[in-house]
Order: structure tokens, then sequence, then C-alpha cells
């Protein structure tokens, strides 16, 4: 099975004889180019046999190999490739060696037709819910990495995805930096124990929140001590579908254990973490969800009224539409892990 649908649409084009369906496939994709280590060539090209002459090599999202301490690669696209061939007698060689492989001739014309490609095709946009068909679809660690699931639809990577890179090493690596000052192994442990301890979080609003949960007053004496903005975005969940017609929000600790998700696939991608250390971070998170939350539904609503307090402040605009989107694409598609995987 194709790891994800770019390989598989990739495979019937291929299978087809269809070079307009190849280019096609990759046009919105990002290509990922291994990055020369140094005192290598900047551009890793070799000969191959199967198509009889030089190729430079890429790789699409799915066919990454497994995580390396030394081995990062750069994102590209069939644009940037186009722009930039240094050679009209070079293919671009597609995930060489494995059973998605694709070769694709890059004469001038050609490469005309990739351009061509990418202007109707655009780029991938964000908000696509995707899933690895290699990567973890069940226990622990699927149920943590289903937790950072939101931001993975925001950036249309797999939700289910620990290796190599959320996006890129160096955009890894400069997110880490720029939005959490996180730069080496011991400021990305800190900001991580931060984040699943909830340190982020507005303070009095969850613990308000917590206590109504918890309390046995009445709804009235309930609501005492809630932030007006939180009942404001609750009654707009439950005209939105965001909340059932009686639901309230538990706690907003779904927020930091989403970022602290996201913060350990960026670790990995920022070779900042190893595999086993990221690995029990990330079920860590899941562990956490599960004592704050009774349901995908109520993490999902956590989530969001989490984002809505610290990005959109009771204005329902672009933030709150991204959120809608990100909430009904985990909570409605069939292909979703908060639809088929068990919350505890």
């Amino acid at each position: 099975m194709p790891p994800t649908d770019t390989e598989r649409r990739l495979c019937e084009a291929t299978a087809r004889g269809d070079g307009a369906g190849q280019v096609a496939a990759l046009a919105g994709e990002d290509l990922y180019l291994v990055a020369p280590q140094p005192g290598q060539d900047p551009l890793p090209v070799y000969d191959d046999p199967v198509a009889g002459g030089t190729c430079l090599p890429v790789l699409t999202r799915g066919m990454l190999p497994p995580w390396q301490p030394q081995q990062f690669f750069d994102r590209v696209s069939v644009e940037e490739l186009a722009q930039d061939w240094p050679h009209d007698k070079w293919q671009l060689a597609v995930n060489p060696g494995t059973p998605s492989a694709a070769y694709l001739a890059a004469t001038p014309a050609h490469r005309g037709a990739w351009l061509q490609a990418r202007a109707h095709f655009g780029v991938r946009p964000g908000g696509l819910l995707t899933t690895l068909a290699t990567g973890p679809l069940h226990g622990p660690l699927a149920q943590g990495l289903a937790c950072g699931a939101p931001l993975a639809v925001h950036h249309s990577v797999p939700w289910n995805e620990l290796g190599t890179a959320f996006l890129d090493h160096a955009s890894d690596a400069q997110t880490l930096r720029e939005q959490w000052s996180v730069s080496d192994p011991g400021s990305w442990q800190e900001r991580l124990e931060q984040l699943l301890g909830g340190r982020f979080l507005p303070t009095e609003t969850e613990a308000a929140l917590r206590a109504r949960r918890e309390g046995d007053a009445s709804e009235q004496d309930g609501e005492a001590g809630v932030p007006e903005l939180v009942t404001r975005y609750e009654e707009r969940f439950r005209t939105d579908g965001l909340l059932p017609a009686d639901g309230r929000v538990d706690s907003v600790l779904a927020l930091d254990l989403t970022h602290a998700v996201n913060l350990v696939r960026r670790g990995l991608g920022a070779r900042l973490c190893a595999p086993p250390q990221a690995e029990q971070a990330v079920q860590r998170a899941g562990a956490l969800a599960r004592e704050a939350y009774g349901s995908w539904e109520g993490y999902a609503a956590g989530y969001a009224l989490g984002r809505m307090l610290a990005f959109d402040n009771g204005w329902f605009g672009t933030p709150y539409a991204e959120a809608l989107h990100v909430h009904r694409a985990l909570t409605q598609d069939p292909a979703s892990p908060w639809r088929g995987l068990a919350f505890a």
C-alpha cells in the first residue's frame, strides 16, 4: 500500500504510462532533496541504470527514510526545480529504487510543463487530513500523535508521523527558535515540560473550567467565575457543532498538549531529540489528555477554546474559521484518528 495519497496517484500514473499524470501528482506537493554534508557535492546526482542516464533524486513526503541524526532534507517544488534545473539531459528521479519510483524527463519543454502544472494545481493547501499508512495507527503512540493532529491538519502533514521532519530541518529549527525560544536540547526539554504541565494556559480560566466540571453547584452557580468570553465561545460552539446542545468545555489543556506533540515532532526534525525520547514524550501527552478529558470530542472542544482565547479573543475571525475547519476535518472524516482511534 502506498504510504500516502501522493504516492498512490504517482504509482497509478506511472502504471498508465501517463507522464502528464505523474507531473500532476507532484505539482502541488513538497518534494525532498537530500541536503549535502560538508564537503559533498551540493546536488546528489547519480547514474541510474533504470533511467539510463544521470538523475537528480527527490522523495515524496511518504517516502522519507527513517530518522537519522545527520541526514537532512530540503523541501523543494517542481517550480523551483524547473527554474533552477542545471542540465537539460538530466532526469528527475522521484523515489528511485522504490515501488513508487518515477522518472521525469527534464528538457526545457518538459520543465515548462512542470511550471504549467504548478500554476494550475497551486501550492498544497493547508487544512488537509493526511494519514501515513506506514506510521502508527493503533496503541499509545498513535493516541499521543492524534493529540497533535490539529496542527498536523493545519500544515497538511501526516498526523501519525514521528520521524525525519515535520516540515523540513531548516523550517523546524527556525520555528522552534522564533516561536518557542528553543535552540538546543536543554531549552527544548524545558519547553516540553512546561507544555505538558499546562504552564502556558490562562490560569484563572483553566481553574474556573475545572471547578465547574468538578463542582456540585447548580448550573447558574457553576458558571460563576467562568469568564464571559468562554461562555460566548461555548454558545457559538453549540451552534456550529463543536459542542453538543448541552455541552461545555472541561479544560483548555488540549491546546498545550497539541503544542507539546508539535514541539516533539519539530524537535526531531531539528535534531534536538532522538526517537526514543520523542516517543516517550508523545505518549506522555496522550496519557495527560486521557486524565483531562473523556473523549476526542471533549479534547477537540478544549483545543478549539484554548486556541480562540489565545488567538481570536472574541472576534470570531480567521482563527475561528480555521479552527472550525480543522475540527470538522478531524471529527467528521471517517479517516480521522478521532473517529477510528479509541481515546481511552
